[in-house]
């Protein structure tokens, strides 16, 4: 019986470490970011941070949260 406690106390212990790795550290240096992180970019305007795909940017390369901001800016 002590033995199967014992068992279970270390299998326990290892998945808590396991699941610390994999959720808790970043990624290594070197390695592909995870599928659902996207590139955060910042407003030329206004400074508010954004998703790179949902940004609006000119062909001089800056950046907008909206065309409203890119047009602001354009006069």
């Amino acid at each position: 019986m002590k033995l199967l406690l014992w068992a279970l106390v270390v299998l326990a212990i290892l998945w808590l470490l396991r699941g610390k790795k994999s959720a808790g550290s970043p990624a290594a240096a070197g390695s592909a970011p995870d599928k659902g992180m996207e590139t955060m970019i910042q407003c030329a305007q206004c400074g508010v941070y954004l998703p790179a795909s949902e940004s609006i940017v000119t062909s001089s390369g800056s950046v907008y949260c909206s065309e409203e901001h890119r047009l602001r800016n354009a006069s």
